[in-house]
């Protein structure tokens, strides 16, 4: 097994991770792109397609076919941008918001799992170090693509 890979582990634990936030909200009708329902929400209608991308680190495609897809679900729409006729705000549409709060209860929950055992500490310390990982391997010239298959253990 290979104890020292920094990816091997990172992607075991990303893999199983998303498959129990999929068992938690497998009552929603999407399977998928439920962070970008909470960056929204916190954005509070304020962000547009491109600032969402940027902020989530997603490129053009891969932030296009999630809003599309929630789009299609009925979560989220664009919105005309005051002042710049090219540019469209994401906000939530009334659906949204008790799946919003379903996803953030289901990702505390989660949250609480997978630390168990690590003092309120450790857990910043965790969240730190991952974020600095993440910082260290960040590409400038390109984003990483992302996968919206369902993922099963």
């Amino acid at each position: 097994m290979p104890t020292s890979s920094i990816g091997y582990w990172c992607s075991i634990a990303a893999h199983r991770y998303f498959a129990r936030l999929q068992e938690k909200l497998e009552h929603l009708d999407i399977t998928h792109w439920f962070f970008v329902l909470l960056t929204i929400e916190e954005a509070d209608g304020k962000l547009s397609q491109q600032e969402l991308a940027d902020q989530l680190d997603l490129d053009k495609v891969a932030m296009t076919r999630a809003l599309d897809h929630l789009g299609q679900k009925g979560y989220v729409e664009r919105c005309d941008c005051e002042g710049d006729r090219r540019k469209y705000l994401i906000k939530l549409t009334p659906k949204a918001k008790p799946a919003v709060k379903a996803i953030r209860k289901a990702y505390e929950e989660l949250n609480d799992e997978a630390m168990k055992g690590m003092k309120k500490s450790e857990r910043k310390e965790f969240l730190e170090q991952i974020d600095l990982v993440v910082h260290n391997l960040r590409s400038v010239k390109e984003r990483v693509q992302v996968t919206t298959k369902r993922i099963h253990l």
